[in-house]
């Protein structure tokens, strides 16, 4: 488009007024999602994107900012000759026009025909068949996969599945990093929470989630050698379960409506837009399957008490919906597991929500940070509770130490850690390569998302192959970070293990998303740059320090860990464990 143009027009970046924008109507969104929850209070609501507020999920929100930098960006340069708006969404595009005809500001709007928009709806229809078709082979596949190796619709625990013990099922992700080289089960994100419980005699049991990507029928073999309780939710869906909510999520539950505006802003175009985009893609077969799911459970065991990774994701909804429906007594638990960005609406809920939203009965936080994040945003404290990050408990143990220097004509050795969202990931892999590609001051190591496949990040940033000194890698991170000198990253947990491990890191800031970084709020840890030039120089500067200043920055590196990430103790497990009078 730029070359298009011409070199005599000037490109404006819209980074910092997008971010400031999104810190500005942060609140107002999370109360509108709120207000009109309410009034469309239903099942599929809350299970919906929209009322998710998950950024990497629902463009709700960015799109909004893009309507409201465009606004500001249009009142700001009246007079100054023409402005360009370049807009990939119909909903948003159709929203800006919205606001300039109400302001009375001359434009001129290019849009698609009739034709091309009614072959728009052919794609979708087809688009949202083949999902369907893909999303039910691949969960009759599961359900095949999990009754061939022999596990049940209760427990596989080496005893009855219909055992008389009231069980706590622990819902966690599994992939390849949950085995030990011995084959031993180890949980990736509550640490030794089930080695703790089970110690106090209680009987616990894995709920294991396979992680998107990750080889589901390797993975079940492996969970089943392991010999622990483990639980399968795929073994408890009968065709009949998966063909009727197969064809219930054929049917929209949603029309196109008018929506009430926003901050003066009209947004029926792109709600309705992510609305549609909802029943096009597979999460509501996937959310309304458990139901059934938990429903068989409660007929083969005695739920006790359910933990969860806390995100607020659909799916954690709809597991508390069910268990309230199907287990009433049971009570239930979401640990928050990693950091927190205000950023990340789908953590926060409004007040009109409160009472009425799927929640659970108590949010265990891994810091006092995050207790006082949740609660400064509106959480009762009688949902709250103070723990310490399970997830992260052996982190930060080691004796400060300096890295060693990279000035001797040494390479410096970079790690990379793209976001989980496409748009971001491929625009940090683009600097990345820009950057540093062409150096031989440089060697660059990728770690990608595991719910990101590299292949999908380097076909979105354009780029055909990468440079010698630019490789991918699937090492762990703790071992990546013992051999680098320094982390590029955008909104990565990995930040706070590379400052843990005395890494320095850099933030790349987005001009197409909104700042997920859960660091913003900490000076002196980090340096922020969202240029090309700015990444190299940030890489130069803060490898070339003496041996105070490494020092220094260490110790303040380690605070920041232990102030985000505190150090679990024993009253941790305490928190876990809920009477029936909690």
């Amino acid at each position: 488009m730029v070359q298009w143009l011409g070199a005599e027009h000037q490109k404006l970046s819209i980074a910092e007024t997008l971010q400031a924008t999104a810190r500005s109507l942060r609140q107002s969104f999370i109360d509108y999602v709120g207000r009109v929850g309410v009034d469309r209070e239903s099942l599929a609501w809350w299970l919906g994107s929209l009322s998710e507020k998950n950024p990497t999920v629902s463009n709700a929100f960015l799109h909004l900012c893009y309507v409201s930098v465009a606004a500001q960006l249009c009142q700001q340069r009246q007079g100054a000759g023409t402005l360009v708006l370049v807009v990939e969404s119909r909903g948003v595009r159709r929203a800006i026009a919205h606001y300039l005809r109400a302001h009375s500001l001359q434009f001129v709007e290019a849009h698609e025909s009739r034709l091309y928009e009614s072959l728009v709806v052919v794609r979708e229809w087809v688009e949202m068949l083949a999902r369907r078709m893909w999303w039910g082979c691949r969960t009759l596949y599961r359900m095949i996969a999990a009754r061939a190796l022999g596990f049940p619709v209760g427990i596989l625990d080496g005893a009855s599945a219909f055992s008389t013990r009231s069980w706590i099922l622990l819902h966690s992700w599994v992939d390849a990093r949950s085995f030990e080289p011995s084959g031993q089960y180890r949980d990736v994100y509550f640490g030794p929470l089930r080695d703790e419980l089970k110690r106090r005699g209680f009987p616990v049991a894995i709920v294991a989630a396979i992680l998107p990507r990750s080889p589901y029928w390797r993975l079940l073999a492996r969970l089943k050698r392991s010999g622990i309780p483990v639980i399968i939710p795929q073994a408890a869906v009968s065709l009949g379960d998966l063909l009727k909510r197969c064809f219930e999520s054929l049917i929209p539950t949603a029309k196109r409506c008018d929506w009430p505006s926003l901050e003066g802003l009209e947004v029926s175009d792109i709600l309705n837009e992510v609305q549609r985009l909802d029943w096009i893609k597979n999460r509501p077969g996937d959310t309304l399957l458990i139901s059934d799911i938990v429903g068989k459970w409660c007929k083969h065991l005695d739920l006790n008490t359910f933990i969860y990774t806390y995100e607020r994701h659909a799916w954690e909804r709809a597991y508390c919906q069910a268990i309230r429906e199907h287990a009433p007594h049971a009570r239930l638990i979401g640990y928050q597991h990693s950091t927190v960005s205000p950023m990340w609406l789908n953590h926060f809920i409004s007040p009109a929500e409160w009472g009425k939203v799927p929640f659970p009965d108590r949010v265990v936080t891994n810091s006092p940070y995050h207790y006082e994040l949740f609660r400064r945003h509106g959480f009762p404290e009688h949902v709250l509770s103070c723990g310490g990050a399970l997830r992260y408990s052996t982190l930060g143990h080691e004796p400060l130490a300096p890295v060693a220097a990279t000035t001797n004509g040494q390479r410096v050795r970079i790690l990379v850690t793209p976001s989980v969202m496409i748009t971001p990931a491929a625009e940090l892999l683009q600097a990345v390569v820009e950057a540093f590609a062409s150096s031989t001051e440089f060697n660059v190591i990728i770690k990608f998302h595991p719910c990101m496949p590299g292949s999908r990040v380097i076909a979105a940033a354009g780029i055909r192959s990468l440079r010698a000194n630019l490789q991918v890698s699937n090492q762990p991170v703790s071992e990546l970070l013992r051999e680098t000198d320094v982390l590029v990253y955008m909104d990565s947990t990995v930040a706070l293990e590379a400052l843990a491990y005395g890494v320095p890191i850099i933030h790349f800031s987005s001009s197409y998303e909104t700042d997920l970084d859960p660091l913003e709020d900490f000076e002196g840890v980090r340096v922020s740059t969202g240029t090309i030039e700015g990444l190299r120089s940030a890489v130069r500067t803060v490898v070339r320090v003496d041996g105070d200043t490494r020092m220094g920055r260490l110790r303040r590196q380690r605070d920041v860990v232990n102030i985000v990430l505190s150090p679990p103790d024993r009253s941790t497990v305490d928190l876990f464990v809920l009477d029936a009078s909690s």
